[in-house]
């Protein structure tokens, strides 16, 4: 609701009129009538004391005698107008004099209006309504236009006017110079400061919009004089008369740096790699869009690189993530360096580059390669990445040395869909990791069927472990010294419900590959110890052992040490019924994980057999580091014994050896009259192969358990 005086201020609210007269019977009379006119009123009796009150508080209307001893009214006025919030408060001036000197003085003082004495009271309520009414409007004005200047100020914004009929420039902005305006009423101060290598094009873009009566909008950098270098913005539009003549151009400059560099930072995060400054997979798209039209009208090929890095989780796992973000940023650095840096995106650029080099993730990189017009070219570029990749890189003191493996697909031989060429750049990858890493390979169809069959295996698998497809085999371990039965070696088989009997060389290996092993293992290791402890129980398995292999790579030993105890707990099986087998390989993949779960085992009663020994590592010291139980000999020296004294003299050397360690020596393989022999001759203590018995089924060697096929009294070996 509004106040019928001032126009806004709420009901029950009075205006305050201050009352300037050095007559106390003026002022009195005027007091009288503005207060019954419902105004608050307060006196003074000369100029400094107004301007005290005013001080105080400050009315919205003052009636200022000019005649006063002292201070007069023009003084008074001038005086109030410099001080603050005095700018704008209306000013009438009572006066007897009305000749034209008088006035104009009082306008030059600053008066809003004046009135003469003697005063008539009965309309002096409509003339203060429309003084008041008035001084709300302009306080209003002042205040919108502050709000301007600050809005202004804080989005670095200045607004501009251009009249062609008398060419006068002017700018409202709070600081114009800070907008690259040295002068604020020259049009030509609006270029004088855009950095050199833009201003003439600016410049005459402008021109010619304002000749044209077109309207603009650019980007610009100027050159602040402080050195300082800022993007502004500036649009304009014409404004045409009513005649529809152009009549003047109107627009606007601001200071957007922070917004383009905001920009400038939301780009980067959205198209390029945090850690290494590449491109995205994103704006690896977008340049394969832009370059594929490019190569197709001059007729070259475009080459797709996948690149992964050999063993880098090593350098994780041993170094931290420190090292291995090293590694990634320098390798990045060296395929930048590799590549033409003008044929490179890595940031933001506005080069139309014919080549991109991007990260996908991890220890994954990517390069799109222009313009080749032979595979032999293509081949050189991978030849020289793998060389630039494998020197030495120098990481807290330590020197790191790393290898890669590369797929390539080419457009548009190979493909003329991106993802497609991207799939088979990364099956000629995995192509050169299983042809022993570290060097590249085309894409070649047969690798594709390859893939095909991977991908199909590795769904197959993840169904066999759902439908417990797998079954365990079971093959038996004698004594040497009086071929007792002495345990059993669980052997994996999948039984497939359309291929049958699938035996473990056709899906291990592939699932070691693909890490399917760790949820195989798990399975086995559930399945063997379930059943050890079922024989246990039925008297079947007494003073024996069910020996499991682990197999596969990175292997986590923590997690895997905490999973054999849950099973044991689990299934009942007492720790001293189980012997877990692991290569020289496994092992040392984390010899220190490694070191501490077997130790840990070992001390619960788990036997501890190294398997495959001879063939891999083979290192003698790791007899020594590990805590064994057990050395198996690997099949490979059992099938090649022979009457000479090398072979004989080996098996000799490598059973002393255990023995010296106080591990028990098994045999794998053993098939013959004659490699029974020599094992016999040199002491071997265990025995297993098909002269004794094939791997079977669970219902097969529990019938020999129970019929005394496997019987500790029966010496004779079972020849199945």
């Amino acid at each position: 609701m509004t106040d019928e005086h001032t126009g806004n201020k709420t009901a029950g609210q009075r205006s305050l009129i201050m009352v300037v007269d050095d007559d106390f019977a003026a002022r009195l009379q005027l007091r009288f009538t503005l207060e019954n006119n419902g105004y608050d009123v307060v006196e003074a009796g000369s100029g400094e004391e107004a301007l005290d009150r005013f001080l105080e508080r400050a009315p919205e209307l003052i009636f200022l005698d000019i005649i006063m001893p002292d201070m007069d009214g023009f003084a008074t006025c001038r005086r109030l107008r410099q001080t603050p919030g005095g700018e704008h408060t209306p000013v009438v001036m009572v006066t007897g004099l009305e000749d034209a000197r008088t006035i104009t003085t009082a306008f030059d003082a600053g008066a809003t209006d004046y009135i003469s004495k003697p005063i008539n009271m009965l309309i002096l309520g409509y003339r203060v309504r429309y003084w008041l009414r008035s001084g709300a409007i302009l306080g209003d004005l002042k205040r919108s236009q502050q709000r301007l200047y600050k809005a202004q100020e804080i989005a670095r914004l200045g607004h501009w006017e251009l009249h062609l009929d008398n060419n006068r420039f002017q700018i409202s902005a709070q600081d114009p110079s800070r907008l690259g305006l040295a002068d604020p009423t020259r049009l030509e101060s609006l270029f004088e400061q855009i950095v050199p290598a833009e201003r003439h094009a600016i410049q005459s873009m402008i021109r010619q919009a304002m000749a044209e009566g077109r309207p603009f909008s650019l980007n610009y950098r100027i050159m602040l004089a402080n050195g300082e270098e800022r993007i502004i913005f500036n649009q304009a539009e014409p404004v045409y008369d009513r005649k529809g003549r152009l009549s003047m151009i109107v627009g606007v400059v601001q200071d957007i740096t922070e917004l383009k560099q905001a920009e400038d930072q939301i780009r980067y995060l959205a198209f390029y790699d945090n850690l290494t400054g590449l491109a995205n997979r994103t704006l690896f798209r977008e340049h394969w869009a832009k370059i594929r039209p490019q190569v197709q009208r001059v007729d070259k090929k475009v080459a797709i690189l996948f690149i992964d890095l050999d063993h880098f989780k090593r350098i994780n796992d041993t170094l931290g993530h420190p090292a291995g973000d090293k590694v990634l940023i320098t390798v990045a650095d060296r395929l930048k360096g590799v590549l033409r840096q003008a044929d490179i995106i890595s940031r933001s650029t506005t080069d139309q580059p014919t080549s991109i080099i991007s990260r996908l993730g991890g220890d994954e990189f990517t390069v799109l390669a222009a313009n080749f017009t032979s595979l032999d070219h293509i081949a050189n570029l991978a030849e020289r990445i793998t060389q630039a990749i494998e020197q030495p890189i120098l990481c807290n003191g330590q020197t790191i040395t790393i290898s890669a493996s590369i797929g390539i697909s080419v457009f548009p031989d190979d493909s003329d869909d991106l993802d497609v060429l991207l799939k088979n750049a990364d099956t000629a990858m995995y192509e050169a990791k299983e042809k022993g890493r570290n060097n590249v390979q085309f894409f070649q169809q047969q690798m594709n069927d390859a893939a095909n069959a991977r991908f199909l295996l590795a769904n197959n698998l993840r169904r066999a472990l759902a439908n417990n497809e797998f079954e365990l085999y079971y093959q038996p371990q004698f004594s040497n010294r009086d071929k007792i039965f002495t345990g059993v070696e669980a052997l994996i088989r999948w039984i497939d419900p359309k291929q049958g009997l699938i035996p473990p060389n056709h899906f291990l290996p592939f699932a070691e590959e693909s890490g399917l092993i760790h949820a195989i293992n798990d399975w086995v290791l559930t399945t063997a110890c379930t059943q050890a402890s079922q024989w246990v129980q039925h008297g079947l398995f007494t003073d024996c052992r069910m020996a499991v292999n682990i197999s596969g790579q990175n292997v986590n030993f923590k997690k895997l040490a905490g999973r054999i105890i849950e099973i044991l707990e689990q299934t009942g099986l007492e720790p001293r019924y189980l012997e877990l087998e692991l290569t020289e390989r496994v092992m040392m993949e984390n010899t220190d994980e490694a070191v501490d779960m077997l130790a840990q085992f070992k001390q619960m009663g788990i036997a501890i057999a190294i398997d495959d020994f001879g063939t891999g590592y083979s290192a003698l010291s790791h007899l020594q580091i590990f805590p064994l139980t057990t050395l198996k000999i690997d099949k490979s020296f059992v099938q090649n014994i022979s009457a000479t004294n090398n072979s004989i003299s080996l098996l000799h050397a490598i059973v002393g050896i255990a023995k010296s360690f106080d591990l028990k020596v098994i045999a794998e393989g053993v098939e013959t009259e004659e490699q029974l022999r020599v094992l016999d001759a040199i002491a071997c203590d265990e025995l297993q192969g098909y002269l004794f018995s094939r791997p079977v089924p669970k219902a097969q060697l529990e019938q020999g358990l129970r019929n005394g096929t496997f019987d500790k009294t029966n010496r004779q070996p079972c020849r199945e």
